[in-house]
């Protein structure tokens, strides 16, 4: 039987449109919502459920015992002694009286109504048949079932749309098989010893009846059938053969561990997106300047996978990590505690592949090294020269190694792998960088080294093949936030610091009024714009001249392609220090504002309520803050951004140039601060182009240079037009910007608004992707809307795939193009024959294919441009209108409308 430490699911509305839900059981702490979201239906145990996610797909049912209280539940102190018949040993819970008249309302009022009110919409009713054990004659076990029969009738009295799913009660059937949803059971071929704690093989017998269960609730009840079954995580491959041996049985198939806490396998598989990144952190240093996040993280976001962050010097995650994540890296700059190698041997034995860059983080000591199949090496001359002994191809990716004895390691494989880059110390054999059979390690300084006299470093290996190779990640499409429709994504976002500062231009405008003038009116594109409400509020630095600053920006905001922003109160330059009050408002912490102490409200919730009171059009209300100063927040100010529904941005520290040409100046997308992600900003802004703002003053420019190494040969990044207002106060800040606008507006792009971009990197971090029997399942959310793949992996198949209007190759990577927030990828060797959208400037917000024909709809926020593939003999209509191509090459044809959406683009082509 299921206990309270077992969850389970199931999908009505999946089985009522004639599909097989997916279903998931997850019962431990930390549900990982971003993996379960794959699945159409998960129970999880609702102790462990702070807040549900809102606006899934999935639907979200909680665990409920029917038949027991466990005396830790909370409401088990409220029940009648008079209700409780006896004890449960094995689970050490208290059996419950189910004939007691009262107990169906106590049950649906103190148990199932508070889940309901916390966003459950559904229950999994267990421990159904406790009562077989106190009562031992016809008689009583009638009434009890009478009971039990009360309780579910009441439950879906009060509760119609709940799924209520059944755990066993196969003598209930006749009486609750019209209100229940499912009926589940456990151990049909694979088992757990509770009393040996063993997992065990379920001996035929056994089976056999269970079968027979299951399959009259199937067949005679007409109900959705979930088998549960128990093995290793350690076996996963064993996992995968009892999920198929139930799907041939006809019965939607869960296989987990016995306390459901592992992400396991059932009728789809999901691929796990996430990595676990171990870092050393002690004292102040904040894991936002950590190499963990600025050097490891971004090839990682780059290649799909979202990353959390768990410090080694705090304990380790002790639930099974298979199926929730694809990998392990540590990235220490030494020795760290002594539990580290045990708790990292302990994954491998379990199946995990691990990454080891830098540091292994403890000490090379051959008992902790054997179970990574390494052995130390005594170095004869601790004072000697390190030579190179074996270089393999493609290290020294962007600087050749250079051997450094004071960062040395001193291991070398004992056991299987493959050495890339070997050391000889003074005839001593070292390892620096190799593959193993359990991943791979790349010691300092042979991941990235730092070249002090350039205030630069270099990666040594390359990152992206390392992970892959060391991982053994999967070809799976990449959740892609640089791109849409096959263009490359352009932003613009406007810091408001010196608004008020006067321009150095004839008659000393104000900066404002240049850039609104010369910048915003002139290039008519998305763009978010902030201002600091201490520089423009009459209650702010310059009370006189706040009438006119707030005409100008009232006239910013009144502009139809601006969208508002805050870039605070005070514009906070050092946000952990003020909020801890080690500094002070002013004295170069913020701006001198007199009479203020430091808020996080005010900063955040206060600023935006005076943008909205005095200068946002009222049908156009700002939600959107830019950080200030280090753009280094606290969790604190991101939980109060959260609660008020706030999007914020900045960060980060992407400053690839030329003369800086390295992937280690090209940060992620941003960085966990305990529940709550900090977006990072795609790029940086003039000041770090202009010598913070010391010149020279047409730096700016430089930015280009960024933009074009962020793009090729790999994209990286979308284009992000980011500058502060006091940019436009001089005359060569104010050109090196029109020319970067002017370059940016020459290349294909689609053109969104900072909230949009933010959007999309909230939906990288929680997509998901599932192998199931027809392909690939992705589920994206409502913002994201392109997936990468590397160009050789093939086509999509578009008539096998749903939820894919198209594709574009962009030098060595495939873009696909989704149509909503699901779609099921199929991949095919020859390319497609059916129409397709190659390109597009504007979002998809609907797109059905009917054989040869589609009919789609297509918004942007700029007259569209759109490309489409195989249409040639096609009739092309945009809202009843025929269409023409501007030109067609090869089987692309590309079309230009003078409107920003079309309602209706209608193919009709020959089959």
């Amino acid at each position: 039987m299921l206990r309270f430490v077992v969850c389970l699911l199931a999908s009505l509305f999946a089985l009522a449109a004639g599909a097989t839900p997916s279903i998931a059981l997850y019962y431990g702490q930390q549900p990982p919502y971003e993996a379960l979201r794959a699945f159409d239906d998960v129970v999880l145990e609702p102790g462990h459920v702070e807040q549900l996610p809102a606006g899934e797909r999935t639907h979200w049912l909680a665990y409920v015992s029917v038949g027991e209280v466990h005396p830790g539940r909370d409401y088990a102190k409220r029940l009648p002694p008079a209700w409780i018949v006896g004890r449960n040993q094995a689970w050490q819970a208290d059996i419950i009286d189910q004939s007691q008249p009262d107990w169906p309302a106590f049950f649906v009022n103190e148990v199932a109504a508070p889940l309901w009110a916390r966003g459950f919409r559904g229950f999994f009713l267990d421990t159904l048949d406790s009562y077989q054990l106190t009562s031992h004659d016809d008689a009583a076990r009638a009434a009890q079932r009478r009971g039990l029969v009360r309780v579910v009738q009441l439950l879906k009295q009060r509760f119609p749309e709940a799924r209520l799913i059944a755990n066993r009660g196969f003598e209930l059937l006749p009486e609750i098989a019209p209100l229940i949803d499912v009926v589940a059971a456990e151990s049909l071929y694979q088992g757990w010893d509770q009393p040996g704690q063993r997992y065990r093989e379920v001996p035929q017998a056994d089976r056999d009846w269970l079968a027979a269960q299951l399959k009259t609730a199937r067949d005679t009840y007409k109900l959705p059938v979930l088998a549960i079954d128990y093995v290793d995580p350690a076996q996963r491959g064993l996992a995968r053969q009892t999920a198929n041996r139930i799907k041939a049985d006809g019965f939607i198939p869960w296989v987990s561990n016995p306390a459901l806490d592992l992400v396991g396998v059932g009728a789809i598989e999901v691929q796990p997106r996430r990595i676990l990144m171990l870092y050393d952190r002690r004292g102040s240093v904040g894991l936002r300047l950590h190499e963990a996040v600025r050097n490891a993280t971004m090839p990682l976001h780059h290649l799909g996978y979202a990353v959390d962050y768990a410090n080694v010097y705090e304990p380790l995650p002790a639930y099974p990590l298979a199926g929730r994540y694809a990998g392990i890296v540590v990235w220490t700059s030494g020795p760290t505690n002594t539990e580290l190698p045990r708790w990292l041997a302990r994954q491998i034995s379990q199946g995990m592949r691990v990454a080891v860059l830098n540091h292994f983080g403890f000490d090379p000591d051959d008992q902790l090294l054997a179970p990574f199949g390494l052995e130390s090496v005594a170095t004869p001359d601790s004072t000697g020269p390190i030579q190179l002994a074996y270089q393999a191809p493609g290290i020294g990716f962007e600087f050749p190694p250079t051997p450094n004895r004071d960062l040395l390691y001193p291991v070398r494989l004992s056991g299987a792998g493959k050495r890339l880059l070997q050391l000889n110390a003074r005839g001593a054999l070292v390892d620096a960088v190799a593959l193993t059979d359990w991943g791979g390690f790349a010691l300092a300084p042979f991941a990235v080294t730092e070249l002090p006299a350039a205030s630069q470093s270099r990666w040594i290996v390359n990152p992206l093949d390392f992970y892959r190779e060391a991982l053994r990640l999967p070809l799976l499409p990449a959740p892609d936030v640089t791109t849409e429709n096959g263009r490359r994504l352009m932003m613009v976002h406007v810091d408001g610091d010196g608004f008020p500062s006067k321009a150095e231009m004839p008659g000393y405008p104000y900066a404002g009024e240049v850039m609104l003038k010369q910048l915003l009116e002139k290039y008519r594109v998305p763009s978010s714009v902030s201002i600091i409400e201490g520089e423009l509020a009459p209650w702010g630095l310059y009370p006189a001249e706040s009438p006119a600053l707030e005409n100008i920006a009232r006239a910013i905001f009144a502009l139809p392609h601006v969208e508002p922003a805050s870039h605070t109160w005070s514009h906070p330059f050092k946000w952990s220090k003020l909020e801890s009050g080690e500094a002070e408002i002013g004295e170069g912490n913020s701006l001198p504002l007199k009479g203020y102490e430091f808020d996080l409200e005010r900063e955040i919730a206060g600023s935006l309520d005076y943008i909205n009171t005095r200068l946002a059009p009222k049908d156009k209300p700002a939600h959107l803050l830019f950080w200030s100063g280090d753009c280094n927040p606290t969790r604190e100010a991101l939980q109060v951004a959260a609660q008020h529904d706030v999007l914020t941005l900045n960060g980060g520290d992407t400053i690839i140039t030329r003369s800086r040409k390295s992937w280690s100046a090209i940060e992620g997308l941003g960085v966990w601060k305990g529940p709550y992600f900090q977006v990072f900003a795609p790029n940086q802004n003039e000041n770090v182009y202009t010598g913070l703002w010391t010149g020279p003053f047409y730096g700016y420019e430089r930015v280009i240079e960024t933009f074009e190494l962020t793009d090729k040969p790999i994209r990286f990044k979308p284009i992000d037009i980011y500058y502060h207002t006091y940019a436009a106060s001089k005359g060569a800040s104010l050109k090196a910007l029109q020319k970067v606008y002017e370059w940016a507006l020459a290349q294909p792009v689609m053109n969104i608004y900072a909230s949009e971009y933010i959007g999309k990197v909230q939906d990288f971090d929680r997509a998901s992707v599932a192998q199931t029997e027809d392909g690939l399942a992705i589920r994206s959310g409502p913002s994201l809307r392109e997936l990468r793949l590397p160009a050789s992996a093939g086509f999509p198949d578009l008539v096998a795939s749903r939820g894919i209007a198209g594709f574009k190759r962009e030098g060595e990577a495939l873009y696909l193009h989704l149509s909503g927030d699901s779609a099921l990828l199929k991949l095919s060797a020859t390319p497609p024959t059916q129409p397709y959208l190659s390109e597009a400037n504007g979002r998809l917000t609907r797109f059905e294919r009917d054989g040869s024909n589609v009919k789609a709809t297509l918004q942007g926020h700029l007259p569209l441009q759109f490309a489409l593939g195989n249409v040639a003999g096609c009739r092309i209509s945009a809202d009843g209108k025929p269409l023409q191509p501007a030109r067609t090459a090869g089987n692309i044809s590309q079309f230009k409308l003078t409107t920003h959406a079309v309602d209706t683009l209608e193919l009709r082509c020959p089959a």
